[in-house]
């Protein structure tokens, strides 16, 4: 963790004041090392050690700005809203080791990145996890949260959260002898945060919407020439063969997105010492000829 993530998760982290309901907050963080215990044990038959849980109260823009490098996102559905799990990539391999070969490494594998495979496998632990931290007399905002899926973009998190101050637990947990381990982070909605979006409500404004819409991956290509050939010549093709294109390729190259849907025109060149297009305007309609079965691309 570089100084500037770990300068985030201590703001993130920082004791939050007391006031309202705090007593729950503290009921329900002396609650987790016990639920994160009995998780372990009946569900994984493993014994997980939670230290010291350090409370928060962190508002919806405070959890997206730790979520970039975090190991593992997984949104969190409840009666009360829709919360956020975020387990270290430590932590979660050394769970999955577990669950997968029944057996703990003093090793710890290379980091890599987590799937929602890897997060259906820890669904085993933190449904069962969750179910405890909020028991049958704990507070109504504790209670009823299941694992959803796994949040794949931290600029999502405006779109699946309700915004409003949240209640943050942090702490570590460590398997077995405690050579293996991470951190663990819950932030459940409190008694005053709006609906979440998925219970029908609109917590996000137009701008948010457009925002994050704006801010997608789009997939282009750029497309120098089409040429038709036979189906017999297309399956002799082989490494190192020449596909000769006329010069004039250079300066009609079209970019497409998805559906071969033409978006500019422009001219093969470079930049930096790299290949670039440089675009000249529109692309219009006839600028190449339309892909075919048998068309080839090059």
């Amino acid at each position: 963790m570089d100084d500037t993530h770990r300068a985030l998760m201590e703001r993130l982290f920082a004791p939050a004041d007391g006031g309202v309901g705090a007593c729950d907050v503290q009921a329900v963080a002396a609650a987790l090392p016990l639920a994160v215990a009995r998780a372990g044990h009946e569900r994984l038959g493993l014994t997980l050690v939670a230290g010291k849980v350090t409370v928060s109260a962190p508002a919806l823009g405070g959890l997206a700005e730790v979520l970039p490098g975090a190991g593992l996102p997984l949104l969190l559905r409840g009666a009360s809203g829709v919360g956020l799990a975020v387990f270290s990539a430590e932590l979660a391999l050394a769970l999955l080791e577990w669950c997968l070969t029944g057996d703990i490494a003093a090793q710890a594998p290379p980091l890599r990145p987590l799937t929602a495979t890897d997060a259906a496998v820890l669904a085993d632990f933190t449904d069962p996890m969750l179910s405890a931290l909020g028991g049958e007399t704990g507070p109504d905002w504790a209670r009823g949260y299941a694992q959803g899926p796994v949040l794949e973009d931290a600029r999502h998190l405006a779109l699946r959260l309700a915004p409003g101050a949240y209640r943050g637990f942090a702490t570590t947990v460590s398997l077995g002898e405690g050579a293996r381990g991470g951190t663990l982070f819950l932030a459940l909605p409190g008694p005053q945060a709006p609906a979440s979006p998925d219970r029908g409500a609109e917590p996000f404004s137009a701008g948010a919407l457009q925002d994050s819409v704006l801010a997608a991956r789009v997939p282009l290509r750029a497309v120098l020439w089409r040429m038709q050939m036979p189906a017999a010549a297309l399956r002799q093709l082989a490494p190192g063969q020449d596909l000769v294109l006329p010069a004039a390729a250079l300066a009609r190259v079209r970019l497409e997105g998805a559906g071969a849907i033409p978006l500019a025109q422009g001219r093969l060149g470079q930049a930096h010492g790299e290949r670039a297009v440089r675009l000249e305007g529109e692309a219009p309609g006839g600028a190449l000829p339309p892909p075919a079965a048998d068309v080839a691309e090059a």
